[in-house]
């Protein structure tokens, strides 16, 4: 594979090759180190970027003590589109969570290229769409939801079946700031919550997997309605 090919963003799937050199010769290229901050909250810069390889992840921060993971953005995809739309600052910060390769538009470049070709403009637009969904949900969360309940929240996101078991398991638990980060807790308080869960027999530790004993009580906890 080139690995400096815009070929497998998905935003350009079914455009012309042509169209899709010429939005390559306007990037920028840099290969970013896991940890490695690609650009902080209220940046003035209003490139988009697309992951080449690698992966990022979007954060707002909530305190000094505290960040809120709002996405992951694996390879093949992009993000920083909103700067570029309204000509506003960062609203959030993004940190490289593993080595990446990026290729950066300047925003002007971009939103030529959303009127030059309307398939990407379509395509912007129905991903706003999901943020704003998926952000409802997350305020919902947050507002509603005890610490706790977003923490147990977050592993029913992860839990999967077993297929050998037959039961619901996370594989490779994350780190605990991991979870902290994607709920808008603390290391200290994930460790407590599934303390908890763990001495109500609902979860146990199996090396690196949690397995789930009881997935349905877990849903009852934190209000959990078919999401």
């Amino acid at each position: 594979m080139d690995t400096t090919s815009l070929h497998n963003v998905v935003l350009f799937d079914g455009l012309p090759d042509a169209a899709i050199e010429d939005i390559h010769r306007r990037c920028s290229w840099r290969r970013f180190a896991a940890g490695e901050l690609v650009f902080d909250r209220e940046s003035d810069k209003l490139d988009v970027f697309f992951v080449v390889e690698g992966r990022v992840r979007i954060l707002n921060v909530v305190s000094e003590e505290r960040e809120l993971a709002l996405a992951d953005i694996a390879a093949g995809n992009y993000f920083g589109e909103l700067a570029a739309i309204d000509g506003m600052r960062r609203s959030a910060r993004v940190v490289a969570i593993e080595e990446s390769l990026l290729a950066s538009l300047a925003g002007p470049a971009f939103f030529q290229a959303m009127q030059a070709y309307p398939v990407i403009a379509v395509k912007v637009m129905e991903r706003l769409t999901r943020i704003i969904r998926d952000l409802d949900v997350r305020v919902t969360e947050i507002s509603m939801q005890s610490e706790s309940q977003r923490i147990w929240a977050q592993l029913v996101r992860l839990a999967e079946l077993d297929a050998d078991g037959g039961g619901w398991i996370i594989r490779d638990v994350p780190s605990h700031s991991e979870i902290a980060a994607w709920s808008g807790t603390k290391r200290e308080q994930v460790a407590q919550a599934i303390g908890d869960l763990a001495r109500d027999g609902i979860v146990r530790r199996r090396n690196a997997t949690l397995v789930v004993h009881d997935l349905q009580r877990l849903k009852l906890m934190i209000g959990y309605q078919n999401r």
